[in-house]
C-alpha cells in the first residue's frame, strides 16, 4: 500500500498555533505581529488550513473579521492538540532528565506571596529536583497570564465576579481577617464597622480584587461610602504603615503570624473569612509537576 497517496495532508503546528493566536488578538495585523510573520503570510496560512479543514473558520468583511461558528467549533480542539503535543515533550524531557521541573506560580498580591516563599523552602527540602518561580500578581493580570500560559498556578482567593469554567481549583485554606491598629487599639476596643471608620483606614487600590472585597464589607450597602486613609499596594505596606501611624488596616490573621506579629490587632466583631486556593488551567502540558506541588502544600497547610 502505497501510505503517501492516502494519508491526508494535515494542519502544521505553526498553522494552529496561528490560528489560536487570531483568535486571542481578534486582528490579523496583531496576530501575524505576534506569530513574527508578514500579514500576507498570515493570511496565506489560513487560508490553507481553512482547505486542509474543509470549512470556512474566519469570517472576513471589510468591517474586520471574526470566527465562524465552525472556527468556533475547531478552536478547543486545536488547543488540545497543541496541549497534547506540549505534554507529551514536557513528559519525555521530565523522564529523560533533559530538564528540571520548573513551575511559574502567581500569588494575589493582597494574598501576601511571604507566605508562599516561606513554604516553597520546605517544599524544596522534599523535592530538589523542582525549580519554582513566584511572581506576585493581581486578578487581572493572573487570570489573563494563566489563559496565556504564562503561569502554571494561580494562589489566590477565588473571584465571585469572573467566569472560571477554563480552570479548575483546589482548596488550601481558609483566611480569617483581622483589625490591626496597633497605635489605635486601646481606642477602638472593638472592631465593629462603626468603630473602624471612626479613624483612617488603609485600603488597595480600587482595582484590587481586595479593594472589592473590603469595600463590600465595610459599606453594607451604602452608596458613595468615603473612607478616609491611605492606597496602599499590599499588605505588607499596609502593616508597616500602621505600625507608624495612627491607622487601621483589615488584614489576614495568617500574615500577621508569619510576620511573628502576636498583637495589635483585634477580630473582626462581623467575621471574613475567605478561601485560599489554587487555581489552574485545565490540560495544562505540566498537570503532573503540579500536582506533585499542590498535594504537597495540601498536606502540610500549617507551612503556608
Amino acid at each position: 500500500m502505497n501510505w503517501g497517496t492516502n494519508m491526508k495532508e494535515l494542519p502544521t503546528i505553526q498553522e494552529l498555533q496561528s490560528f489560536i493566536t487570531y483568535n486571542k488578538t481578534g486582528s490579523f495585523t496583531l496576530a501575524a505581529q505576534t506569530m513574527n510573520i508578514t500579514q500576507s503570510a498570515f493570511s496565506a496560512q489560513m487560508k490553507k488550513l481553512e482547505r486542509l479543514v474543509g470549512v470556512k473558520l474566519i469570517s472576513r468583511s471589510t468591517r474586520g473579521s471574526r470566527l465562524t461558528p465552525e472556527g468556533e467549533l475547531f478552536l478547543p480542539e486545536a488547543e488540545l492538540v497543541l496541549d497534547t503535543l506540549e505534554r507529551a515533550i514536557q513528559s519525555i524531557r521530565l523522564a529523560s532528565k533533559v530538564e528540571r521541573p520548573v513551575l511559574n506560580i502567581g500569588v494575589l498580591r493582597s494574598l501576601g506571596d511571604i507566605r508562599l516563599n516561606g513554604y516553597v523552602s520546605h517544599f524544596f527540602e522534599n523535592h530538589p529536583e523542582f525549580s519554582v518561580s513566584i511572581y506576585d500578581m493581581e486578578e487581572e493580570e493572573i487570570l489573563l497570564d494563566l489563559r496565556e500560559n504564562r503561569i502554571d498556578i494561580a494562589l489566590l482567593y477565588l473571584p465571585n465576579n469572573k467566569d472560571m469554567s477554563l480552570y479548575e481549583s483546589k482548596a488550601v485554606r481558609e483566611d480569617e481577617f483581622v483589625y490591626y491598629a496597633p497605635k489605635l487599639i486601646d481606642k477602638v476596643k472593638v472592631a465593629s464597622v462603626k468603630n473602624i471608620l471612626q479613624f483612617p483606614l488603609s485600603m488597595y487600590p480600587p482595582k484590587y480584587f481586595m479593594y472589592r472585597t473590603l469595600k463590600s464589607y465595610i459599606s453594607n450597602g451604602q452608596q458613595n461610602l468615603h473612607v478616609r486613609g491611605s492606597r496602599l499596594s499590599n499588605p505588607y505596606t499596609m502593616i508597616d504603615y500602621c505600625d507608624k501611624n495612627n491607622s487601621g488596616c483589615i488584614v489576614a490573621r495568617q500574615i500577621l503570624e508569619s510576620l511573628n506579629i502576636k498583637n495589635g490587632f483585634l477580630s473582626l466583631e462581623k467575621p471574613l473569612k475567605l478561601q485560599a486556593c489554587f487555581a489552574y488551567k485545565k490540560n495544562n502540558s505540566k498537570t503532573e509537576t503540579m500536582n506533585t506541588f499542590m498535594d504537597y502544600v495540601q498536606q502540610n497547610p500549617d507551612e503556608l
